[in-house]
């Protein structure tokens, strides 16, 4: 369809290259905001990033997602400077539709994801209703350096291998002591605790503590934070809470149809 995009994980371009997972969570915040556009079909975050890791032509990827278009980026990050190029490519032909490079500071952030959601929209010629006319990025904390933390937090999380979730939480942490109102951070924080055991040698009942008061302190600051209550479906599903775990992942499914740990958690736990 021709209103269909996939959007590839930032490369970074930073002096150091030391900002990777806050380039992919970058491209990934973009991805969540145009998911929630109804008229546009966005290919999932790991079947994306997938092809961008490995990097296919875009014709394969455009056969292989079926999509249209491909959106590419970089991200340079020095300090609170900010430059993020985009291009948006045609899979059928690979002609470039448009590009932009957008220079500002990190406290910005969510004003040039805003303009770059809707000069894809534009080009795509996709005519937005509701909701989706007022903002497509909410702003989600006023710290920008909490959301730089949660960003790159987010990428970890994803990732999970070596020391990837105990860094995860430990910049989670950071978020929510800079902004403690962040509830998406205070979410996430609770999805990285529920999984942590898994993937290192923490103790089981301790991280299901502290990932439920997590996911409660989330809801508190937003009830309709899916992320908080999938994390607390699992945590019950983890314990063998079978019928515990029902109620709030019916929840998060209700709220975040789309998202994909909520999917993920969900295709194993319910029939």
């Amino acid at each position: 369809p021709a209103m269909s995009i996939a959007i590839l994980p930032f490369e970074d371009l930073s002096p150091a290259h030391d900002h990777g997972y806050f380039s992919a969570g970058l491209a990934e915040e973009l991805l969540n905001a145009l998911a929630k556009v109804r008229d546009l079909k966005v290919a999932g975050r790991a079947s994306s990033f997938y092809f961008g890791n490995h990097k296919a032509d875009l014709h394969t990827i455009g056969k292989a997602l079926d999509v249209a278009n491909v959106l590419e980026g970089s991200v340079r990050s020095q300090g609170d400077a900010v430059r993020i190029s985009v291009q948006l490519v045609r899979t059928g032909d690979g002609f470039e539709v448009w590009s932009q490079s957008y220079d500002d500071n990190l406290r910005n952030i969510f004003d040039v994801q805003e303009r770059i959601a809707r000069a894809i929209t534009d080009h795509l010629k996709i005519a937005l209703t509701g909701s989706e006319q007022t903002r497509l990025v909410p702003v989600a904390t006023t710290s920008a350096e909490a959301y730089a933390d949660f960003v790159t937090a987010q990428a970890l999380v994803n990732t999970r291998v070596g020391d990837s979730l105990p860094q995860a939480i430990e910049l989670l942490q950071k978020a929510t002591a800079l902004d403690s109102k962040f509830a998406r951070a205070w979410s996430k924080l609770a999805v990285a605790y529920a999984v942590l055991p898994q993937y290192t040698h923490a103790d089981w009942s301790n991280s299901w503590r502290t990932s439920d008061a997590a996911a409660q302190h989330a809801l508190a600051l937003d009830p309709d934070e899916a992320e908080a209550y999938a994390a607390l479906s699992y945590n019950q599903f983890s314990q063998r809470n079978y019928v515990a775990m029902v109620e709030p992942m019916q929840r998060a499914l209700e709220l975040a149809p789309d998202n994909s740990a909520v999917n993920y958690w969900a295709a194993n736990e319910l029939p």
